[in-house]
Protein backbone atom coordinates (compact mmCIF):
# COMPACT_ATOMS: atom_id res chain seq x y z
CA UNK A 1 0.00 0.00 0.00
CA UNK A 2 3.00 2.57 0.63
CA UNK A 3 4.33 1.57 -2.37
CA UNK A 4 1.32 2.21 -4.62
CA UNK A 5 0.75 5.66 -2.63
CA UNK A 6 4.74 6.66 -2.96
CA UNK A 7 4.80 5.33 -7.22
CA UNK A 8 2.83 8.85 -8.15
CA UNK A 9 5.10 11.28 -5.99
CA UNK A 10 7.88 9.30 -7.70
CA UNK A 11 6.81 9.81 -10.96
CA UNK A 12 5.94 13.75 -10.36
CA UNK A 13 9.85 13.96 -9.05
CA UNK A 14 10.86 12.58 -12.02
CA UNK A 15 8.94 14.52 -14.49
CA UNK A 16 9.63 18.09 -12.79
CA UNK A 17 13.51 16.85 -12.62
CA UNK A 18 13.37 16.45 -16.46
CA UNK A 19 11.74 19.85 -16.67
CA UNK A 20 14.61 21.22 -14.39
CA UNK A 21 17.52 19.80 -16.66
CA UNK A 22 15.90 20.65 -20.18
CA UNK A 23 15.24 24.48 -19.34
CA UNK A 24 18.78 24.29 -17.65
CA UNK A 25 20.05 23.28 -21.70
CA UNK A 26 18.39 25.74 -22.77
CA UNK A 27 19.12 28.11 -20.68
CA UNK A 28 22.95 27.46 -21.58
CA UNK A 29 21.79 27.85 -25.09
CA UNK A 30 20.40 31.37 -24.75
CA UNK A 31 23.01 32.43 -22.21
CA UNK A 32 25.77 31.39 -25.51
CA UNK A 33 23.73 33.39 -27.25
CA UNK A 34 23.48 36.20 -24.90
CA UNK A 35 27.48 35.82 -24.72
CA UNK A 36 27.97 37.03 -28.27
CA UNK A 37 25.82 40.48 -27.97
CA UNK A 38 26.78 41.07 -24.22
CA UNK A 39 29.96 43.59 -25.31
CA UNK A 40 27.48 46.06 -27.53
CA UNK A 41 24.94 45.85 -24.82
CA UNK A 42 27.42 46.75 -22.18
CA UNK A 43 28.96 49.93 -24.17
CA UNK A 44 24.90 50.96 -24.88
CA UNK A 45 24.17 51.19 -21.35
CA UNK A 46 27.20 52.65 -20.28
CA UNK A 47 26.84 55.13 -23.18
CA UNK A 48 22.94 56.03 -21.88
CA UNK A 49 23.96 55.29 -18.07
CA UNK A 50 26.37 57.48 -17.89
CA UNK A 51 24.65 60.59 -20.26
CA UNK A 52 22.02 60.38 -18.20
CA UNK A 53 24.04 60.21 -14.81
CA UNK A 54 26.18 62.80 -15.44
CA UNK A 55 23.74 65.49 -17.01
CA UNK A 56 21.38 65.27 -13.77
CA UNK A 57 24.17 65.00 -10.82
CA UNK A 58 27.05 68.01 -12.58
CA UNK A 59 24.37 69.49 -15.48
CA UNK A 60 21.44 70.18 -13.31
CA UNK A 61 22.65 71.64 -10.08
CA UNK A 62 23.41 74.78 -12.29
CA UNK A 63 19.84 75.13 -12.63
CA UNK A 64 19.18 74.81 -9.07
CA UNK A 65 18.23 71.20 -8.93
CA UNK A 66 19.24 69.73 -5.44
CA UNK A 67 23.04 68.45 -5.47
CA UNK A 68 21.22 65.06 -4.20
CA UNK A 69 19.01 64.35 -6.94
CA UNK A 70 21.84 62.60 -8.94
CA UNK A 71 22.37 60.19 -6.61
CA UNK A 72 18.66 59.52 -6.52
CA UNK A 73 18.63 59.61 -10.34
CA UNK A 74 20.80 56.95 -10.43
CA UNK A 75 19.33 54.45 -8.60
CA UNK A 76 16.08 55.17 -10.60
CA UNK A 77 17.62 54.39 -13.46
CA UNK A 78 19.47 51.58 -12.28
CA UNK A 79 16.34 50.15 -11.47
CA UNK A 80 14.61 51.28 -14.82
CA UNK A 81 17.07 49.25 -16.87
CA UNK A 82 15.69 46.19 -17.12
CA UNK A 83 12.20 48.06 -17.76
CA UNK A 84 13.21 50.18 -20.38
CA UNK A 85 14.49 47.19 -22.11
CA UNK A 86 11.24 45.60 -22.58
CA UNK A 87 10.85 48.43 -25.21
CA UNK A 88 13.38 46.30 -27.14
CA UNK A 89 12.66 42.74 -26.07
CA UNK A 90 8.73 43.20 -26.68
CA UNK A 91 9.97 44.09 -30.59
CA UNK A 92 12.41 41.62 -31.16
CA UNK A 93 10.01 38.83 -29.53
CA UNK A 94 7.23 39.76 -31.78
CA UNK A 95 9.33 40.11 -34.70
CA UNK A 96 9.79 36.29 -34.17
CA UNK A 97 6.82 35.51 -34.12
CA UNK A 98 6.02 37.22 -37.50
CA UNK A 99 9.39 35.74 -38.91
CA UNK A 100 11.17 33.08 -38.28
CA UNK A 101 9.43 31.68 -35.28
CA UNK A 102 12.13 30.18 -33.18
CA UNK A 103 10.48 29.73 -30.59
CA UNK A 104 8.27 27.22 -32.57
CA UNK A 105 11.25 24.81 -32.17
CA UNK A 106 10.36 24.82 -28.08
CA UNK A 107 7.41 22.94 -28.16
CA UNK A 108 8.26 19.46 -29.66
CA UNK A 109 10.45 19.46 -26.11
CA UNK A 110 9.24 18.00 -23.12
CA UNK A 111 8.06 21.00 -21.41
CA UNK A 112 4.24 22.38 -20.35
CA UNK A 113 3.19 25.40 -22.81
CA UNK A 114 3.51 27.80 -19.73
CA UNK A 115 6.93 27.10 -18.93
CA UNK A 116 8.11 27.76 -22.51
CA UNK A 117 6.92 31.15 -22.11
CA UNK A 118 7.88 31.58 -18.69
CA UNK A 119 11.29 30.69 -19.70
CA UNK A 120 10.99 34.09 -22.03
CA UNK A 121 10.81 36.01 -19.02
CA UNK A 122 13.33 34.34 -16.73
CA UNK A 123 15.93 34.93 -19.54
CA UNK A 124 14.85 38.48 -19.11
CA UNK A 125 14.83 38.84 -15.82
CA UNK A 126 18.66 37.19 -15.65
CA UNK A 127 19.93 39.58 -17.93
CA UNK A 128 19.15 42.36 -15.35
CA UNK A 129 20.95 40.61 -13.01
CA UNK A 130 24.09 40.55 -14.81
CA UNK A 131 23.51 44.42 -16.29
CA UNK A 132 22.27 45.78 -12.56
CA UNK A 133 26.05 45.49 -10.83
CA UNK A 134 27.45 46.87 -13.59
CA UNK A 135 25.19 50.32 -13.47
CA UNK A 136 25.82 49.75 -9.52
CA UNK A 137 29.58 50.26 -10.45
CA UNK A 138 29.17 52.44 -13.40
CA UNK A 139 26.44 55.37 -10.63
CA UNK A 140 29.81 55.05 -7.83
CA UNK A 141 32.82 55.89 -10.31
CA UNK A 142 30.93 58.43 -12.19
CA UNK A 143 29.16 60.29 -8.94
CA UNK A 144 32.32 59.65 -6.35
CA UNK A 145 32.00 61.45 -3.08
CA UNK A 146 28.26 62.59 -3.97
CA UNK A 147 26.95 58.69 -3.35
CA UNK A 148 28.18 57.62 -0.27
CA UNK A 149 26.46 54.75 0.44
CA UNK A 150 25.94 55.71 4.21
CA UNK A 151 22.13 54.63 4.39
CA UNK A 152 22.80 51.69 2.38
CA UNK A 153 20.97 48.35 3.79
CA UNK A 154 22.63 45.94 1.24
CA UNK A 155 20.09 42.82 2.42
CA UNK A 156 17.37 45.47 1.34
CA UNK A 157 19.13 46.16 -1.97
CA UNK A 158 19.63 42.44 -3.32
CA UNK A 159 16.22 41.62 -1.99
CA UNK A 160 14.44 44.51 -3.59
CA UNK A 161 16.96 44.21 -7.14
CA UNK A 162 16.39 39.91 -7.50
CA UNK A 163 11.83 41.29 -7.15
CA UNK A 164 12.45 44.13 -9.86
CA UNK A 165 14.72 41.78 -11.82
CA UNK A 166 11.58 39.00 -11.98
CA UNK A 167 9.04 41.76 -11.87
CA UNK A 168 10.19 43.41 -15.45
CA UNK A 169 10.43 39.50 -16.69
CA UNK A 170 7.25 38.96 -16.21
CA UNK A 171 5.80 42.86 -16.93
CA UNK A 172 7.49 42.03 -20.14
CA UNK A 173 5.69 39.10 -21.56
CA UNK A 174 2.36 40.91 -20.13
CA UNK A 175 2.80 44.00 -21.82
CA UNK A 176 3.99 42.17 -25.07
CA UNK A 177 0.78 40.43 -25.17
CA UNK A 178 -0.48 43.35 -26.10
CA UNK A 179 1.30 44.21 -29.31
CA UNK A 180 -0.51 42.95 -32.35
CA UNK A 181 2.93 43.58 -34.78
CA UNK A 182 6.17 45.30 -34.31
CA UNK A 183 4.74 47.80 -35.71
CA UNK A 184 2.49 48.37 -32.23
CA UNK A 185 5.27 47.45 -30.70
CA UNK A 186 6.52 51.47 -30.22
CA UNK A 187 3.04 52.18 -28.49
CA UNK A 188 4.23 49.53 -25.52
CA UNK A 189 7.16 52.53 -25.15
CA UNK A 190 5.16 55.87 -25.54
CA UNK A 191 1.67 55.16 -24.49
CA UNK A 192 3.06 53.01 -21.28
CA UNK A 193 6.44 53.05 -20.15
CA UNK A 194 6.73 56.68 -20.29
CA UNK A 195 3.73 57.68 -18.32
CA UNK A 196 4.39 55.14 -15.92
CA UNK A 197 8.05 56.02 -15.86
CA UNK A 198 7.32 59.58 -14.92
CA UNK A 199 4.58 59.12 -12.74
CA UNK A 200 6.31 56.22 -10.92
CA UNK A 201 8.78 58.25 -8.52
CA UNK A 202 11.67 57.74 -11.01
CA UNK A 203 12.20 61.58 -10.80
CA UNK A 204 10.96 62.61 -7.75
CA UNK A 205 9.21 60.87 -4.48
CA UNK A 206 6.48 59.52 -3.63
CA UNK A 207 5.70 61.76 -1.17
CA UNK A 208 6.70 64.74 -3.54
CA UNK A 209 3.47 63.74 -5.39
CA UNK A 210 1.44 63.72 -2.40
CA UNK A 211 2.73 67.05 -0.87
CA UNK A 212 3.49 69.55 -3.87
CA UNK A 213 0.83 68.57 -6.42
CA UNK A 214 -2.14 66.55 -5.22
CA UNK A 215 -3.06 63.66 -2.76
CA UNK A 216 -5.59 61.90 -5.41
CA UNK A 217 -2.54 61.79 -7.88
CA UNK A 218 -0.52 60.41 -5.58
CA UNK A 219 -2.95 57.55 -4.35
CA UNK A 220 -3.46 57.16 -8.02
CA UNK A 221 0.01 56.90 -8.94
CA UNK A 222 -0.04 53.45 -6.21
CA UNK A 223 -1.86 52.14 -9.25
CA UNK A 224 1.77 52.12 -10.82
CA UNK A 225 4.20 49.30 -10.62
CA UNK A 226 6.73 51.38 -11.05
CA UNK A 227 6.54 53.28 -8.08
CA UNK A 228 6.94 50.45 -6.06
CA UNK A 229 10.04 50.08 -8.19
CA UNK A 230 11.76 53.43 -7.50
CA UNK A 231 10.66 53.90 -3.77
CA UNK A 232 11.79 50.09 -2.78
CA UNK A 233 15.12 50.58 -4.46
CA UNK A 234 15.29 54.45 -2.87
CA UNK A 235 14.32 53.11 0.44
CA UNK A 236 16.83 49.90 0.51
CA UNK A 237 19.84 52.82 -1.17
CA UNK A 238 19.00 55.95 0.60
CA UNK A 239 17.28 55.51 3.80
CA UNK A 240 13.66 54.49 4.56
CA UNK A 241 12.59 58.52 5.39
CA UNK A 242 10.77 59.91 2.85
CA UNK A 243 9.49 57.02 0.76
CA UNK A 244 7.13 54.52 1.22
CA UNK A 245 7.57 51.26 3.42
CA UNK A 246 10.36 49.31 1.50
CA UNK A 247 8.23 46.15 2.67
CA UNK A 248 4.73 47.16 1.14
CA UNK A 249 6.75 48.08 -1.92
CA UNK A 250 8.42 44.27 -1.87
CA UNK A 251 4.91 43.09 -1.51
CA UNK A 252 2.99 44.75 -3.78
CA UNK A 253 5.79 43.45 -6.70
CA UNK A 254 5.53 40.23 -5.61
CA UNK A 255 1.99 40.20 -6.46
CA UNK A 256 2.05 42.37 -9.31
CA UNK A 257 4.40 39.44 -10.18
CA UNK A 258 2.35 36.93 -9.91
CA UNK A 259 -0.23 38.97 -11.56
CA UNK A 260 1.53 39.86 -14.71
CA UNK A 261 2.73 36.99 -15.24
CA UNK A 262 -0.06 34.94 -14.96
CA UNK A 263 -2.14 37.14 -17.66
CA UNK A 264 0.62 37.54 -19.66
CA UNK A 265 1.20 33.69 -20.10
CA UNK A 266 -2.54 32.96 -20.72
CA UNK A 267 -2.66 35.60 -23.12
CA UNK A 268 0.57 34.17 -25.25
CA UNK A 269 -0.54 31.07 -24.78
CA UNK A 270 -3.35 31.55 -26.68
CA UNK A 271 -1.99 33.74 -29.13
CA UNK A 272 0.57 31.08 -29.79
CA UNK A 273 -2.89 28.75 -29.96
CA UNK A 274 -1.23 26.03 -27.21
CA UNK A 275 -3.01 23.58 -25.86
Amino acid sequence: MTHSNNAPCAMRIKKYTAYGKTLWYLFLTDLAVFKEYLLEKIIDICVWFSCMVIATTYVYPAFGMSTQFGEFFAFSIIAGESIWRIWAASSDFIADLEGEKIINSYFVLPLPSWLIVAKVSLLHAFKSLIFGPLTLILSKVLLGHKMSFAHLSVAHYLLIFLLISIFSGFFFIFLTSFARSVASVDKIGIRILFPLWFFGAAEFPWKMIYEALSPFIAYACLLNPITYIMEGIHAAALGQSGFLNFWLCCSMLAVLTIVCGTVGIMRLKKRLDFV
